[in-house]
C-alpha cells in the first residue's frame, strides 16, 4: 500500500471515530495583504497525500481550553504562524456524524497575518494531535467565487462572510 493510500485509511478512520467525540473544533481564515494591498487567504495542501483536499488550518478545542485559545494553539501547531490579529467570528458550521449521531460544531474566525508572512513554506505538524508530523505545504491565494473547500468551511467563502476577499 503506497503512502498516501495509508495516509487517506487513517485520516478516514480518525475523522469517523476520533473527531466524531469532539463536539467542537475550530477553523481559521488566515488573510494577509500582498504586494498590490488585495488580501489574500492562507491554504495548505497535504504533500504527501494528492487525495487530501486543500484546507485551512484548525483543528479541536481540549478539555479545559478556551474557544480562542484553541484556534491560536491549532495556527501555531499547524503552520508555525503566532502574532495574527483575530479580526472577527465568522460563524460556526454543524455536522452530524451519521455513524455515532454525535454533532460537532466548528468555530470559524477571521485573523490577519502580517504582509511580510513568506508566500509559501512547508511546516511539520506538532503537538499531541492526530496529524502530528505530517508535512502541510502552505500558500496564498485570492479565491475566486468557483473555488471551493471542503466540509463546513465552504458556507462561509463567499462575499458576504469574507467581503475582504472579494472586493
Amino acid at each position: 500500500m503506497k503512502l498516501d493510500q495509508l495516509f487517506f485509511y487513517i485520516q478516514r478512520y480518525y475523522m469517523t471515530h476520533l473527531i466524531s467525540k469532539l463536539p467542537e473544533r475550530v477553523g481559521a481564515f488566515i488573510i494577509r495583504k500582498n504586494k498590490v494591498d488585495r488580501y489574500e487567504l492562507l491554504l495548505f495542501r497535504h504533500p504527501d497525500c494528492r487525495e487530501a483536499p486543500i484546507q485551512l488550518p484548525g483543528g479541536g478545542i481540549d478539555p479545559e481550553e478556551t474557544i480562542e485559545a484553541a484556534l491560536h494553539r491549532e495556527i501555531y501547531e499547524e503552520s508555525g504562524l503566532t502574532n495574527l490579529t483575530l479580526l472577527r467570528k465568522v460563524g460556526t458550521s454543524q455536522r452530524c456524524w451519521l455513524d455515532t449521531h454525535h454533532i460537532a460544531y466548528r468555530h470559524y474566525f477571521l485573523l490577519e497575518a502580517p504582509s511580510t508572512t513568506p508566500n509559501g513554506w512547508e511546516h511539520i505538524v506538532h503537538g499531541d494531535g492526530f496529524d502530528a508530523g505530517l508535512r502541510f505545504t502552505y500558500f496564498w491565494q485570492r479565491p475566486t467565487i468557483e473555488f471551493t473547500l471542503a466540509g463546513g468551511a465552504q458556507a462561509f467563502l463567499n462575499r458576504y462572510h469574507l467581503p475582504e476577499l472579494y472586493d
